[in-house]
């Protein structure tokens, strides 16, 4: 992955250009189209997601629960969580997503502790009350 990339996340601000040069190597993008459906679970379940760009809308039994977008941190590596296991999220604008695995997050901390651990601070949230904490694990859902 490109560290300007990385440079342009709204979550890393406090990470030096050194610490996301170590990053980059670990650190994969993905691009998803406007129209396509996000589930929670699978494939996402075990990486750590930075939305960089774009919107999406999170349903949960139908009804709207929320949106996603810039700065919002997903995934089962996410320092937040969520009590909706069924939700899904439908793509608005085009999303950029930056993702690093459970296993690249365990690389990396081998090798750069330091900058493992200022990645996970940088991503951590503020202290926020209980009921607005949340946490989104997300999956491409199958095309029906």
């Amino acid at each position: 992955m490109e560290i300007l990339h990385l440079l342009s996340l709204a979550h890393l601000p406090a990470l030096t250009a050194r610490q996301l040069a170590e990053i980059a190597p670990y650190a994969s993008e993905t691009v998803v189209p406007v129209g396509r459906r996000l589930l929670l679970d699978g494939p996402f379940a075990h990486e750590l997601v930075l939305v960089g760009r774009g919107r999406g809308r999170v349903r949960c039994a139908g009804e709207p629960i929320g949106d996603i977008g810039p700065g919002d941190v997903l995934g089962v590596l996410a320092p937040r969580r969520t009590s909706y296991l069924t939700a899904t999220v439908t793509v608005t604008s085009e999303l950029r997503l930056v993702m690093l695995s459970t296993r690249d997050l365990r690389r990396l901390g081998a090798s750069m502790p330091a900058t493992a651990a200022a990645l996970l601070a940088a991503v951590a949230p503020v202290q926020q009350p209980a009921a607005q904490a949340r946490r989104l694990t997300l999956v491409p859902a199958v095309a029906a």
